[in-house]
């Protein structure tokens, strides 16, 4: 019974302490980044991981029409680096690097009211099998535009209250 009074008391005091610090969720309703839930209509851009990019923004920041207020424009740059090297200098393991520089603009007059960029970093294992090593960078690709995607959709709710009205 004691540790389940501690327990109880401990959350009360985290809670009380998060409420505290001035704490809010940041798509709570009537937020700025709530209010931009599908206006942000997302640019198409050429190859698998734009494509994947741009899905799974518009997953985060709702699907938006053509007359949407924003428009977003990225460029992806994704680079390998061989982290692993077997005796006979094969590679055994790789890290996926990505650099997504983002643009926020008015759709009416093309100003640009956000801009910046995001870097996110994942690895993948090969084989001297050909099919496996495929599969396991396709799905590292993967993993590195959703981690892209989360980043670019925090920053533009985090910042939305500078810049979005």
């Amino acid at each position: 019974m004691l540790l389940f009074n501690r327990r109880h008391m401990l959350a009360l005091a985290l809670g009380l302490g998060v409420s505290a610090c001035g704490f809010e969720p940041i798509y709570k309703q009537g937020t700025t980044a709530s209010a931009l839930q599908g206006q942000i209509d997302i640019d198409l851009v050429k190859g698998r991981n734009g494509f994947e990019l741009r899905e799974e923004l518009e997953n985060q920041l709702g699907f938006a029409d053509a007359n949407a207020p924003y428009i977003l424009t990225f460029k992806l740059t994704t680079t390998e680096t061989g982290l692993a090297v077997t005796e006979d200098e094969g590679t055994t393991r790789t890290n996926l690097n990505g650099v997504a520089a983002f643009t926020v603009r008015r759709r009416d007059t093309g100003t640009v009211v956000y801009q910046d960029s995001v870097k996110n970093v994942t690895a993948y294992g090969t084989t001297s099998a050909t099919f496996p090593s495929a599969v396991a960078k396709r799905d590292a690709n993967t993993r590195l535009v959703k981690a892209l995607a989360g980043q670019i959709a925090n920053r533009i709710a985090i910042t939305s209250d500078d810049w979005a009205t």
